[in-house]
């Protein structure tokens, strides 16, 4: 059986999907152990991203051919979302702020689902450059996280702190590489990278459970 470029592509996706399940899972579990804030807002947000894969793999195969579903929107603005909450609950904050951000991030994982409902009424095609910029959001919100996880490493000096700042940056590189092939000339080269180190980041984030 011969694999082509976008099979290749769907399988890395897929695998993408399937560990940020395991992610949000392991999160969940240990949320409901612990009440950490930060904990529900991975499991969360990494929940919606696994759904945002799933969709990506179908969207490719099934859809593709229908004008009328395109799943860019839920992917980018969810994976958006997602990080920018992961970073807001790294921030920690009094009790009252903790309360709000729970409270919003299920009001904001709400309307993401409908989002995704709605996905035959959007527009179907949009420029290289929209595609582009959105991809650019989610990277900078991904940064943000790295950035957040960093600061406190570089405070508290913990492994789970050390090893979350580790899986961010990968994902967040891995979002910047996938955002150049935008604005510059088509090259397989950064689909393969990108995909590549964002599964990394994902795998070092699922072990951050077992090794921290």
């Amino acid at each position: 059986m011969h694999l082509t470029s976008r099979d290749l592509t769907n399988l890395i996706i897929a695998l993408q999907a399937v560990i940020s399940l395991l992610i949000a899972i392991r999160a969940f579990s240990f949320y409901f152990r612990t009440r950490s804030t930060a904990l529900l807002a991975l499991g969360l947000s990494m929940g919606i991203i696994a759904i945002g894969g799933i969709t990506g793999v179908i969207d490719d195969p099934f859809l593709n051919g229908n004008p009328t579903f395109n799943t860019i929107w839920f992917r980018h603005i969810g994976q958006t979302a997602a990080y920018a909450f992961i970073f807001l609950a790294s921030l920690g904050g009094s009790e009252k702020y903790r309360q709000e951000l729970k409270r919003w991030h299920i009001i904001a994982t709400i309307l993401l689902l409908i989002l995704m409902f709605l996905t035959p009424v959007l527009p179907g095609k949009q420029p290289r450059e929209v595609t582009g910029i959105l991809s650019a959001i989610r990277c900078i919100a991904c940064m943000a996280t790295f950035f957040s996880y960093l600061a406190i490493f570089l405070r508290k000096s913990t492994r789970f702190s050390l090893l979350m700042s580790a899986s961010f940056f990968l994902m967040g590189i891995s979002l910047w590489l996938y955002t150049m092939k935008f604005f510059m000339p088509e090259n397989l080269l950064f689909d393969y990278l990108s995909d590549g180190m964002r599964l990394a980041g994902l795998i070092l984030l699922y072990l951050t459970f077992f090794i921290s």
